[in-house]
Order: structure tokens, then sequence, then C-alpha cells
């Protein structure tokens, strides 16, 4: 590891994305949980979630491990950028797992203050070729809950460290701008491999 990339991990959360990139995601979030169904975002997550697994079921466990640098894009952290696939898919299972759970509370009203916090999503530098399955696994209990709760009215909210307090269907939005914001790392990272 890098001087710079110990540096980027003890970087605080959120850091490198400006400010201005924070406010626009903050207002696309809130226009497309409002606009579109859960049903049609539920798809969305399903597909990039898929997309990512079909990419990474193609390599070897060498090439899943190889943790490539490239180039910051909208929504992704300076800390983010020397990721490897298989730590890609790490953070996903870790993020939508807390996310399934957070929408459970929500919507069950129990929230009995959980917290996701962006320190604690850092995957592990030696996440291998299990995430591809325990990715499948997340995404298909991900799924049971959504399609079980239908339109996710809840009214009570959960905040989020970037943008405040969400929704049930806030944070169904959230985690598929997430999937597809990592599903376009994971591309990037393959044109470096």
């Amino acid at each position: 590891m890098t001087g710079r990339e110990r540096q980027e991990e003890l970087d605080p959360a959120g850091a490198g994305i400006p400010w201005h990139e924070r406010r626009v995601a903050d207002i696309v979030l809130r226009l497309y949980a409002s606009t579109v169904s859960p049903a049609a975002i539920l798809r969305s997550f399903r597909r990039d979630a898929s997309r990512a697994l079909t990419l990474a079921g193609g390599l070897t466990a060498e090439e899943g491990r190889m943790r490539v640098p490239i180039q910051r894009f909208p929504g992704i952290e300076h800390s983010s950028r020397s990721w490897s696939v298989y730590m890609t898919l790490d953070h996903l299972v870790m993020v939508n797992t807390a996310i399934t759970a957070l929408i459970h509370a929500v919507c069950s009203d129990h929230n009995h203050g959980a917290e996701i916090r962006v320190e604690d999503v850092k995957p592990h530098v030696d996440a291998g070729p299990d995430r591809i399955q325990a990715l499948e696994s997340v995404v298909e209990r991900y799924t049971d809950l959504i399609e079980r709760l239908g339109g996710l009215h809840a009214r009570q909210r959960h905040p989020h460290p970037w943008f405040g307090p969400l929704t049930a269907r806030q944070w169904h939005a959230l985690a598929a701008i997430h999937n597809r914001t990592h599903r376009a790392q994971i591309e990037k990272i393959l044109r470096r491999l």
C-alpha cells in the first residue's frame, strides 16, 4: 500500500467530494424517490447489481483482488479510487445489508437508532471471490423485503451521513443509485486491468 493509499484510508468520510456535487446528488436522490415507483427503482437496483456480479464472475481470483487506481467520478470518494473489484463488491454487501435493515426498521417503526457511518462500510483489502455469492444473497434479501413492503409509505425517517433524514423510499432510491455508482466503478477498474 502506498503512502497516498494509507492517507486516503484515514481521510474523513466524503473527502474529495465537492459540496456542490453532494447538493446535486441530494436533489437527484429526492426527485428520483418521489417520481419513480419503488418497483421500478427495485428493477434498477437489481439490474446494476446483476451487471456488477456478471463482471466480477468473469475474473480470476488474482484479477478480482487487484487494486487498480481509477480517476474519481461523481459519487466516488478519493479513498475509493484504488479498490479492487472484490473490495467494491464487499462495500456493496455492507451497504446493501445496512440499508435493508434500515428500511425494515423505518417501515416497522422499530428504528432503534441504528446508524450507517461511512467509515463502517470501508471494504476489506483482502476481500475475495466469496463476495460474489455474498452480494447475490444480499440482493435477494433486499428484493424480498421491498416486495413485501410494497409502496414504502412509512413517514418515519432515518439520518444519512451526507443527506440528512431520509424516508424508506428515499433510502431505497439511494440503494439503487449506490449500486449504479459502484457498477460503474467496477467497469472502470476492469478497463484498467
